[in-house]
């Protein structure tokens, strides 16, 4: 007994502490130690024919791990579910969301199922050993229900964290051309998104003093940059505090990036000095 349990619980760990009905039973675990284990607290029903095995914790990942086995054959993570899982949605975990072929009729109580005839192999990948749909599919499922400014940030993380391309989504829309939401999408990838308050600040010093407002982190020649002005072939990047030792080396960087005609400007230019900020920038808007 014991080392069918050990076998159940290796299956579990690679699963955050999930295992099927259907997998117990393919580990030599017959129906009747099933239904024992379930007493004893060896393991506990989440959905129907998933459970949580030993003392695992409860977790977003294994939360949305249950789901995806729930959902059977072909199911993977998807929509604001999968869009949180990646990073690209702020705030607390949506509930699971999963995405099914057409054949699966199943309903699951606390998860949000959506049907398709059929995912591409491209769209589908692995994640924390999480099935998932990939980024450009993420981004194009969660489209229609999406704020604009919403879908802009998420799109911007897609670049920032997985460097996930505008040409990329337009291949996954090519796939899937009579998805709702794609002229929205299509929007929010040329779209410009206000990330932190140091470039507020910098816009509201820009306004004060009547100088030209940028377009704020866009994609640029391949990278994506914080302020870029076109008409003037001008890109400034604002520069963090977080990533540096101390305030000194952080400033340092600044000014040696700006001596290097890599445009910078820190927390301090813009809030502390703003009079020199404005005395450096003016003649490079003219």
């Amino acid at each position: 007994m014991r080392g069918v349990f050990a076998i159940a619980s290796a299956i579990a760990d690679r699963q955050h502490g999930r295992i099927t009905h259907k997998q117990l039973l393919e580990a030599g675990v017959d129906r009747g130690r099933i239904e024992r284990w379930l007493v004893d607290g060896r393991l506990r029903r989440i959905h129907q024919g998933v459970y949580a095995a030993g003392h695992a914790a409860a977790s977003v990942a294994a939360d949305y791990m249950a789901a995806v086995l729930a959902g059977g054959d072909g199911a993977v993570l998807s929509h604001r579910a999968a869009a949180h899982k990646l990073g690209l949605l702020r705030g607390p975990p949506p509930p699971p969301e999963i995405t099914v072929p057409t054949l699966a009729h199943r309903r699951r109580p606390g998860i949000v199922i959506h049907r398709v005839a059929a995912l591409h192999p491209r769209e589908v990948w692995i994640t924390d050993n999480i099935a998932i749909t990939t980024i450009p599919r993420t981004l194009l499922d969660i489209a229609p229900g999406m704020a604009p400014t919403e879908l802009t940030r998420a799109c911007h993380e897609a670049w920032v964290r997985y460097r996930t391309t505008p040409a990329q989504v337009e291949a996954c829309i090519a796939r899937n051309p009579r998805k709702q939401g794609i002229r929205k999408l299509r929007t929010a990838l040329g779209g410009d998104v206000l990330l932190s308050d140091l470039e507020r600040a910098f816009l509201r010093l820009l306004r004060r003093h009547g100088l030209p407002s940028p377009r704020t982190n866009i994609d640029h020649h391949g990278d994506k940059v914080d302020c870029h002005w076109p008409e003037y072939d001008l890109t400034i990047e604002l520069v963090s505090f977080r990533y540096h030792h101390s305030r000194r080396a952080f400033e340092t960087d600044v000014a040696r990036r700006r001596r290097s005609n890599h445009v910078a400007y820190s927390y301090g230019d813009i809030v502390e000095r703003p009079a020199a900020t404005i005395a450096d920038l003016r003649p490079r808007l003219l």
